[in-house]
């Protein structure tokens, strides 16, 4: 766009040095003409200069010839730049009614001057319809994405013995796990990290959806360094648009994923999710406003060997929303889930319910998932080898306020031995955990959700606190205490999150997060900048 101001100024500028050698019998345009006003906010855009003296007019009015020349000759350069365009720029559509304006004023003008009206219409049409096959070439892909960067540091560390780490008494594997959280000790220099995140979408016909996501991950002090690789890269496949078929209340969407995704099932994400780290496979979504299908079966690995995952999930929505907090399309939504096969041999099923309750505001909101792990990793029954209270989890979460500004919730968790891929975080100082849980051989790939906040091998309550102030500054505190499932206390955790939006595409945070039991405590102070593009 700034070669086409620069041109259309330099050429402009030469002819009004030219226009008073060429005044000729046509009649003047009176100064109040509309027309002025047009070559006015022209100049004022900078795609017309004008006499030497800083003014276009100077001390008299033009002539419909003068301004016939002026409009022509600026309509040849512009019709030259848009052909030589090789993005297109939405300014252009600004500049083309203005000047497409002034041509239809001096048609007779420029019909003298051997500028036929027709010529020049077919002209810009090309150019127009060159411009608008390209921009719908370069309307279907779509680059966005994401640049973080964290500073971290370990401000206390009280389970640190001796270059050891000290487990104290009662508090369990959970205590040992956290212990051993990476990242600096007081004294020693604090973490920086950085994720870059670049997303690739494009729309190749109306019934395919491209999607690409490229991730490099570094960190200077854990010498942690993964090279720009793919995190994500599916397909989506329209298939009530690709087999014609019409869409029912009952089902109008039909949906075939494949490639590397990541998917989350279960309302807390129990029965699976593998946000830790995306799995190549296939995705089905199948359904309707209230009726939900969905399977995935995809390929992983084991120590090292191939396998197979396979999940299901069917889910009704009932009555209608009355909510204006948390718009829905039901009142309340019922779920079931099956793991065929997870990580290794597991196997599991359960159920969740996402439901209103008593007003908008108070009581307005309950979740709960349930899920049964009867088989482990290495292929053991659960219930039979560890006891019945590692075989089934249980979280159940009430937003006790809710005005959309201000949450409060409450909530109750049991959980005993899950699916390698699940929502749970056994270390709540790290975004990314990849732990053997000390049961049973099992692994746990776990990310960072605020969706669950507690660890397996867990028994006791929560509470979360959200709210913003002034409609900018958001701040969010966790909390949650309790015990394992041999009743050993554990490590009572508390996290504080402050984000302040910088732009609507950038922002800062500062997060604090403690953990102690006794007269020990682990605690990190973490501070990030985030922009999106």
């Amino acid at each position: 766009m700034r070669r086409i101001i620069v041109l259309l100024a330099c050429v402009t500028a030469m002819l009004a040095l030219a226009l008073p050698a060429f005044a000729g019998p046509f009649t003047d345009v009176p100064t109040d003409h509309w027309a002025y006003d047009a070559i006015d906010k022209l100049q004022a855009e900078g795609f017309v200069e004008g006499y030497p003296d800083g003014t276009f007019r100077g001390n008299r009015s033009f002539t419909r010839y003068e301004m016939a020349m002026v409009v022509a000759r600026i309509w040849d350069r512009l019709v030259s730049e848009l052909n030589s365009l090789d993005i297109p720029d939405p300014d252009y559509d600004y500049i083309i009614d203005m000047i497409d304006d002034l041509r239809m004023e001096f048609m007779e003008e420029l019909d003298a001057l051997g500028m036929r009206v027709d010529d020049l219409e077919a002209r810009m049409s090309s150019a127009e319809s060159r411009l608008t096959a390209l921009e719908a070439y370069i309307g279907k892909v779509q680059v966005s994405g994401s640049l973080r960067a964290r500073i971290e540091d370990i401000i206390t560390n009280d389970y640190e013995v001796y270059g050891g780490f000290l487990n104290p008494a009662g508090a369990g594997q959970y205590a040992g796990i956290i212990a051993g959280t990476p990242g600096s000790n007081p004294g020693e220099m604090f973490e920086f990290e950085q994720r870059l995140d670049l997303a690739f979408s494009a729309s190749p016909s109306d019934f395919l959806d491209v999607f690409v996501r490229l991730r490099h991950v570094s960190s200077y002090l854990d010498d942690r360094a993964l090279t720009l690789g793919i995190n994500e890269a599916w397909v989506d496949a329209d298939m009530m648009k690709l087999m014609g078929w019409s869409p029912t209340e009952l089902f109008n969407r039909f949906n075939l994923v494949v490639g590397r995704t990541k998917n989350r099932f279960g309302e807390f994400g129990l029965a699976f999710e593998n946000f830790y780290s995306a799995r190549p496979g296939v995705l089905i979504d199948v359904g309707g406003d209230r009726l939900e299908l969905r399977a995935f079966l995809a390929r992983s690995t084991n120590f090292g060997q191939q396998e197979g995952l396979a999940i299901g999930r069917i889910s009704y929505g009932f009555g209608e929303s009355r909510s204006n907090v948390n718009p829905a399309n039901e009142f309340a939504r019922v779920g079931f889930n099956y793991l065929g096969t997870g990580v290794g041999n597991e196997q599991g099923l359960g159920v969740d319910v996402d439901t209103e309750l008593l007003s908008e505001v108070y009581l307005n909101r309950a979740r709960v998932e349930y899920f049964q792990l009867t088989q482990d990793q290495m292929g053991f029954d659960v219930s039979a080898s560890y006891g019945d209270d590692y075989e089934s989890s249980l979280i159940a979460w009430v937003d006790l306020f809710n005005d959309g500004n201000t949450r409060v919730s409450a909530a109750y968790a049991d959980i005993g031995l899950v699916p390698g891929f699940s929502s749970i975080d056994n270390n709540p100082f790290e975004e990314y955990d990849a732990l053997f849980t000390g049961i049973g051989g099992n692994i746990n790939y776990n990310f960072d959700t605020s969706l669950n906040p507690f660890p397996s091998n867990f028994v006791g309550a929560g509470m979360q606190l959200e709210h913003t102030w002034w409609d900018v500054l958001n701040t969010m505190l966790t909390f949650y205490d309790g015990t394992n499932q041999d009743d050993e206390d554990l490590p009572a955790v508390i996290r504080l999150t402050i984000r302040y939006p910088l732009s609507d595409a950038s922002d800062i945070a500062l997060e604090y997060i403690h953990s102690g039991i006794d007269a020990l405590s682990l605690a990190k102070l973490r501070g990030e900048f985030l922009v999106r593009f």
